[in-house]
């Protein structure tokens, strides 16, 4: 049996281990529930490693064996959150971690389960086939990363508190952060690679044109903008700002963001102090060329842009936030969070699909202006200069 069947195998025992957690949350120990889920994590990265000792193995499957894991265990919870299954982790909810419980906790735990969960399969393939996947692996981390950062600050801040199955979310965020320094790394090896190809062609250094002249590139750039005041604006709102128009705007468009729990505030306070940095850098890129680093950042920008906007959206809707806080039935409050949401979900996407296929723009210096034209325009001023004195 290949080492990639065995780890996605030993991934589906999620269901059974949940299960018998549930059983074991029912003693009400909070030491108990949290030694059991440390042994089941341990247990479950061991089983690769006794059943393919005979063969060659790699750091990776063990890796991803436990993000599996883990992901089938967000799936199972987010479907015992809406009702889809019964008597596997209900328990452990209520008396672990009850902050999943909620909509947000549901959204993000639907999308580890499903989303990060093919992301792992292609990994896992990769890894099988003996390729890189560090635009995945990019992609995943900036998701992942997002995801546990919000959870994590929500949690800290909340009422309810942190208890001691909340430690568990530490050790994936450190396997995570490991991951992503290596990722970045693969691919600054592969962009160097690509530059040293271009020099050995003989390319030419290019002239950027105007923006002006770049449609696509102004629409991106125009976007950037776009996408750091609403943040700034929604996070003001979120935060209760006395302003006519963020007052109007969480009253008719997206009353969310005055939810009492946490976790709206919390996502709009990461993206201000990460997104709108990044945006505005971007803005930069887009105006002068050779910014080799967007061909990393872009992909983990993307990941968790579309993770963010998938947890924000669907709790909007979610049955599980008071009626009072969820989307407006009116056409046009849909209408404009449709737009104004699927924008900042779709355009990062669309960025970080163009850095993959066209790296050349980032990748190449932007070469100075043809020393005759430049000596053209002086020569035109002096001698608009000597005219101005023979007069």
């Amino acid at each position: 049996m290949s080492g990639a069947a065995v780890v996605f195998l030993t991934s589906l025992s999620a269901l059974p281990v949940s299960y018998i957690w549930d059983t074991i949350a029912h003693l009400k120990d909070q030491r108990l529930i949290f030694l059991t889920s440390c042994i089941s994590f341990g247990v479950v990265t061991a089983v690769p490693y006794f059943v393919l000792r005979k063969k060659v193995q790699k750091v990776d499957q063990f890796l991803l064996c436990l993000l599996l894991f883990q992901s089938v265990l967000s799936l199972a919870i987010a479907m015992e959150n809406d009702g889809l299954i019964a008597e596997f982790l209900g328990y452990y909810l209520r008396e672990g971690e009850p902050y999943l419980k909620t909509a947000h906790g549901t959204m993000i735990s639907y999308w580890d389960g499903i989303a990060h969960y093919g992301m792992y399969l292609m990994m896992l393939a990769a890894v099988s086939w003996n390729q890189s996947f560090h635009d995945v692996g990019l992609y995943w981390a900036g998701s992942f990363a997002y995801s546990k950062l919000v959870l994590i600050l929500a949690v800290l801040i909340g009422k309810e508190g942190a208890r001691l199955p909340f430690l568990l979310h530490f050790p994936i965020l450190a396997i995570c952060a490991v991951m992503l320094m290596r990722f970045l790394s693969e691919k600054l090896d592969e962009s160097c690679q690509i530059q040293r190809e271009l020099n050995k062609e003989g390319t030419r250094k290019v002239t950027t044109l105007s923006i002006w002249k770049r449609p696509f590139d102004l629409t991106l750039f125009v976007y950037y903008g776009f996408a750091s005041c609403f943040t700034l604006f929604r996070f003001s709102a979120a935060m209760g700002s006395e302003m006519a128009l963020a007052k109007w705007y969480c009253e008719k468009l997206e009353p969310y963001l005055t939810d009492p729990l946490p976790y709206a505030r919390t996502q709009l306070m990461v993206q201000t102090f990460y997104f709108v940095p990044y945006n505005v850098l971007s803005m930069y890129s887009l105006v002068r060329m050779g910014q080799a680093w967007v061909t990393r950042w872009s992909l983990v920008y993307a990941g968790a842009a579309a993770q963010g906007q998938f947890s924000f959206m669907g709790s909007s809707f979610h049955y599980r936030t008071p009626y009072i806080h969820r989307l407006p039935q009116t056409g046009s409050a849909r209408l404009l969070f449709w737009i104004f949401n699927g924008l900042l979900f779709a355009v990062p996407q669309v960025a970080a699909y163009r850095c993959l296929n066209n790296p050349n723009f980032y990748l190449q210096q932007q070469e100075p202006e043809p020393v005759e034209h430049v000596n053209s325009v002086v020569g035109n001023g002096a001698s608009l200069l000597s005219a101005k004195k023979i007069e």
